[in-house]
């Protein structure tokens, strides 16, 4: 066996007090110092960055773009507006006499016909009171044919002196009651007859019928419990918004008192939050109302238009965004919405001029399908529509891929119907997986 060897530890240098210049303390000379030569440069090489491999902001690579050159459209003049649908016509349906409610005749949520049967309310009192008038006509009539024949036996005898004046004068005023009594019979007749038709509750005209008020064996009529049910017009439908009492002028002249269609897109916004997503309804109208008063307290005016709702898949009261075209803004530069830039104070484009972009700020009107009306700029300018943000400053070098609005729309469209394909793959794998 080999001995073991004990080994020696390193020693720091030895402290020596007072050796050192000036009074400062030294090391005694010792490995460390030795390494100093060397290791020096290394460390000022490091802190350095390594020399070769800092790069300056020139330096940078270009950064890819795509930029789309501004052109001139004429664009329509349309505003934009919150609005509320509302039926053309919407009823309640009542019980106009008093009786037990008999039979329902329709079910809740379905569409019926002018005169469908809809409730039927006990009929015998009024059948009754039918017959009785009937009756009571009868006799009238028969009353007033006796009065007559009094009237046409004395009526030669007034001639002759065989009656007194007197005698006369009560077989006329007694005609003239029966004649009265018959036309009082009629119109009892009449009453009794609308009546009786009371006792069976009709569809004054199509449409939707709502949730019923009252179930069969319920005491009804006129007073708190007249409201048997709601019938409500579901096709066309009507929306109402309220534009600024300022652009009153602008409607006017658009709509010429009805005697010019002013189109109307009417816009509805699901909040499904199924796999689908939210999904929009469009629905084009014309509008049928500029009202001719303001309300005070928001200066607004109350508009109105019209659309189709077929199907009926759009309820009265249902919230939707209204564009109304009335007129025409003329030629405007337009870019598309993508290269528009915000900050807190300014909306700008970066501008490409050669292989870098510069900043440019600009005055933005309306968004018509998907461009934005710019002024400050000139048409043909291309403009960055798509890059990445954080890499865009005054000055950056890019490597541009120019398009026109037209093939740029085009490529938008075509990813947007990727995506959409690949949202419903992913719906459909989520339903049909485990």
């Amino acid at each position: 066996m080999r001995p073991l060897h004990h080994h020696r530890h390193h020693r720091l240098p030895r402290y020596r007090p007072g050796s050192g210049r000036d009074g400062v303390p030294a090391f005694a000379a010792g490995p460390a110092l030795a390494l100093l030569p060397t290791l020096l440069p290394a460390l000022l090489l490091a802190g350095c960055g390594g020399g070769s491999s800092a790069k300056t902001a020139d330096q940078d690579p270009p950064v890819p773009v795509t930029a789309v050159a501004a052109e001139t459209r004429t664009i329509p003049d349309i505003r934009h507006y919150p609005g509320n649908t509302q039926a053309i016509r919407q009823a309640m349906v009542v019980a106009r006499i008093e009786g037990y409610l008999e039979q329902r005749l329709f079910e809740e949520g379905t569409d019926v016909d002018t005169g469908d049967l809809l409730f039927i309310i006990e009929q015998p009192p009024y059948e009754a009171a039918v017959l009785a008038a009937r009756g009571a006509l009868a006799e009238a009539r028969a009353q007033r044919a006796y009065a007559f024949i009094e009237f046409e036996r004395n009526e030669p005898l007034v001639v002759s002196g065989a009656i007194s004046a007197s005698d006369w004068d009560l077989i006329v005023a007694n005609l003239e009651v029966a004649d009265a009594a018959v036309a009082v019979a009629e119109a009892n007749l009449v009453q009794a007859e609308i009546d009786f038709s009371y006792t069976e509750v009709r569809a004054p005209y199509p449409g939707r019928m709502g949730q019923r008020f009252v179930d069969v064996g319920n005491l009804v009529g006129p007073g708190d419990h007249e409201n048997l049910a709601e019938l409500v017009v579901m096709d066309p439908m009507r929306v109402v918004f309220e534009p600024a009492a300022t652009e009153t002028a602008d409607f006017l002249e658009a709509w010429q008192g009805g005697r010019r269609e002013v189109p109307v897109t009417v816009e509805f916004t699901s909040t499904d939050t199924t796999p689908k997503g939210r999904r929009s309804v469009t629905l084009q109208g014309t509008l049928d109302l500029v009202n001719n008063t303001a309300d005070t307290g928001t200066s607004t005016f109350l508009a109105r238009a019209q659309f189709p709702n077929p199907g009926g898949t759009v309820l009265p009261g249902t919230y939707a965004s209204v564009s109304v075209t009335v007129g025409s803004l003329g030629s405007c530069v337009v870019v598309p919405d993508q290269a528009i830039y915000r900050d807190p104070q300014y909306q700008y484009v970066w501008k490409v001029d050669g292989d870098v972009i510069k900043r440019m700020n600009v005055t933005t009107g309306p968004l018509y399908q998907g461009l934005r009306v710019v002024s400050g700029l000139k048409a043909g300018t291309a403009v960055v529509a798509a890059a990445q943000p954080l890499k865009l400053r005054e000055g950056t070098k890019v490597t541009a891929k120019t398009e026109t609005i037209d093939a740029w729309a085009a490529a938008r469209a075509k990813e947007t119907r990727a995506t959409e394909q690949a949202t419903g793959d992913d719906a459909k794998g989520a339903g049909t997986g485990g």
